[in-house]
């Protein structure tokens, strides 16, 4: 991955840039964004920058062999830790070791460097469960570092979503950054960092990528959709400035996301009075895993705030697709003005409680009965 591949964020490409050129780069950064606004691709194209032998004060030179193995995810001195648990995809009844994940990661990761943690954990075989850093992952590391580099060079190790990582591995790896060895960087991809525990926040330069500019995630998108400008415009402002939601969207265009159908569908029956038919997707959506749990409930999030801005008259910021128009505009003329605050908390209430792993089935009847009593 080189910087001129990154969509967006050349800003933030050219400080990074003058930190490794004048030697002041920090053994530790730590990337933050929202979903898909380019921290991973941006992370990689640094590391490949970082490691490059012929690198000029614009990009690495992309054909030197640290440039091949690094693109390809195998050069020997760069290390990765991710969330992993129980998967379809990796034999065996139990959490197996990362790197039985890692040809599953490379396949992935190289074709598709704006990914969600939902995206990748689909991708590992582990969408019914939230991913895990665990102890393992950092002893694994913490071994693989106490070796001399493979090439000579600089030794890095590349987290994804440390947010994830349990007490006793953040406790290990925490004096690894604490006291970093000489020519070692960590550096991380974060969406959730207030999650980290403060004392790895503090030993970390924190990077925090915007969302991408939306004349250049349109330009990208009608280049690669096929798409005239107003409607490139357009779904890069829905988007949030993030390229795989814009993928997403432009993709279930004519076909409404399952999370929406099920949501729209949960409104419609509180708003009918029919709690035996309210409990029943409450029972429904609480087999689903936990990931697909809390997607639900960021989607369900995002409605209400699409039918509110359409209720308060402002279709302009509601950023509500065709497909979605009627029955948004149904919903605000229907829902009264006082349900959408309590609705969104009753909402992110059932997010906490995903995370904290309270039974689901106390979740989505709790928040059936909410919405039911108040909409």
């Amino acid at each position: 991955m080189q910087y001129r591949d990154i969509i967006g964020n050349m800003e933030v490409v050219e400080s990074l840039k003058k930190m490794i050129d004048s030697n002041r780069m920090p053994h530790a950064i730590l990337f933050t964004e929202k979903a898909g606004c380019g921290a991973v691709a941006v992370a990689l194209a640094t590391i490949q920058y970082l490691l490059c032998k012929n690198h000029t004060p614009h990009d690495s030179c992309g054909e030197c062999s640290s440039c091949v193995k690094v693109d390809r995810l195998v050069h020997p001195d760069l290390h990765f830790i991710f969330p992993t648990n129980t998967s379809t995809l990796v034999q065996g009844d139990k959490k197996k070791e990362i790197e039985n994940f890692y040809p599953i990661w490379r396949e992935y990761a190289k074709e598709n460097k704006y990914f969600s943690e939902e995206q990748l954990n689909a991708a590992l075989g582990i969408e019914n469960k939230f991913g895990i850093i665990g102890v393992s992952e950092a002893n694994s590391i913490i071994r693989k570092l106490s070796l001399s580099s493979y090439e000579g060079g600089a030794k890095i190790v590349f987290v994804l979503f440390p947010e994830r990582m349990n007490t006793e591995a953040a406790n290990k790896l925490l004096k690894t950054l604490e006291e970093p060895m000489p020519n070692t960087y960590f550096i991380m991809v974060s969406h959730n960092p207030n999650k980290i525990i403060p004392t790895i926040i503090s030993r970390c330069r924190i990077v925090e990528l915007p969302p991408i500019e939306r004349e250049i995630l349109s330009g990208k998108l009608q280049e690669q959709f096929n798409i005239t400008q107003k409607e490139g415009d357009f779904w890069a402002t829905c988007s949030g400035g993030s390229y795989s939601e814009a993928v997403n969207l432009i993709g279930r265009e004519e076909e409404q996301s399952e999370y929406y159908t099920i949501f729209v569908e949960l409104l419609n029956k509180a708003l009918l009075k029919d709690l035996p038919a309210l409990l029943d997707i409450g029972e429904n959506l609480s087999t689903y895993g936990k990931e697909k749990q809390r997607a639900f409930c960021k989607e369900a999030e995002e409605i209400l705030r699409k039918i509110y801005m359409v209720s308060l008259g402002v279709e302009s910021i509601s950023y509500v697709t065709p497909n979605q128009q009627s029955t948004i505009e149904e919903l605000a003329n229907r829902i009264n003005p006082d349900f959408y605050r309590k609705g969104y908390d009753f909402v992110n209430s059932s997010i906490d409680c995903i995370e904290r792993n309270v039974n689901p089935k106390f979740i989505f009847c709790d928040l059936c009965n909410c919405i039911y009593h108040t909409i």
